[in-house]
């Protein structure tokens, strides 16, 4: 079972049909025991005791946000209703909560999407998308309706919109992954990427503040290809380091660049060859 499904199912056997989705008063209807420590480098565990019939839900008692934790708990959830006759005990660090990149553990990618689908269910969470600009501020607005982190919000808010927008994870000056839109055409191959210099991004490690809006920068910045070149921009809106290092960028593809160049003319037959933009390392050092 897909866990977008699973996840629907569990709502519809709570009787859950308004935001927000409290994982934690899920724990208590369910009799699972729920605890926060400190677990080191984990932001949460499930232990499940069959013989007991008694589970326990860990928490990192570090982690500062509300909203991490709501997602963390939704995490375990995930895998007790997923993966609970596959194992007894899940250990989950920091790197994969939250986390969508596609090299992670697939049964941890699972759990996030479960977590995902059960905050903010696809169901509630459409209407109000449709209704939005894309933009932080729409973003931020849904992140407090279903007390979730910006970032799970925004990779929401990415899968669920009609307009061709990516989300930008960087940290240390590099980019370390991204989420887009069905409608975001440009083809994206940059993990582990340094930031172009040029970028609002870049400038908020240098400890610039950015700006509260979109911000028009040259899209080969970020992307490279066909349609791309010189004259080409993008819109950016880059938000200040959060409390794990990390600055997180919307990029908002308004004017659909991932066609042609006004120079290419197609042939008789109306063919010609199209190759993909991808996001480059900055040729600037």
């Amino acid at each position: 079972m897909k866990p977008q499904t699973a996840a629907i199912n569990f709502l519809e056997e709570l009787g859950q049909n308004e935001l927000p989705v409290d994982p934690t008063e899920i724990c208590k209807k369910m009799g699972i025991l729920y605890n926060e420590t400190d677990l080191g480098t984990l932001d949460g565990m499930l232990i499940l005791d069959m013989s007991r019939n008694q589970n326990l839900i860990c928490v990192n008692s570090r982690i500062a946000e509300q909203s991490r934790k709501n997602f963390t708990v939704a995490h375990e959830l995930g895998h007790l209703c997923m993966h609970s006759l596959e194992q007894n005990t899940f250990y989950c660090s920091s790197d994969v909560i939250e986390s969508f990149k596609s090299t992670i553990n697939p049964i941890e990618l699972s759990a996030n999407k479960f977590a995902s689908e059960l905050l903010m269910p696809l169901f509630i969470y459409q209407p109000l998308v449709d209704r939005k600009d894309v933009d932080w501020d729409h973003i931020k607005e849904l992140s407090g309706l279903s007390q979730t982190s910006l970032q799970a919000t925004a990779i929401r808010f990415v899968d669920l919109t009609q307009t061709a927008c990516c989300l930008i994870v960087s940290k240390g000056k590099k980019i370390l992954w991204f989420h887009k839109s069905k409608e975001f055409q440009p083809f994206i191959q940059m993990e582990g990427r340094q930031l172009s210099k040029d970028t609002v991004a870049y400038s908020i490690f240098q400890g610039v503040d950015p700006p509260n809006h979109f911000e028009d920068v040259k899209a080969d910045n970020w992307l490279s290809g066909r349609g791309v070149n010189r004259y080409t921009e993008i819109l950016e809106w880059s938000l200040p380091i959060n409390s794990y290092g990390q600055v997180l960028t919307l990029l908002y593809d308004e004017e659909g660049i991932a066609g042609w160049d006004e120079e290419d003319d197609a042939n008789e037959e109306g063919e010609t060859e199209w190759e993909p933009p991808t996001f480059h390392k900055s040729k600037k050092k």
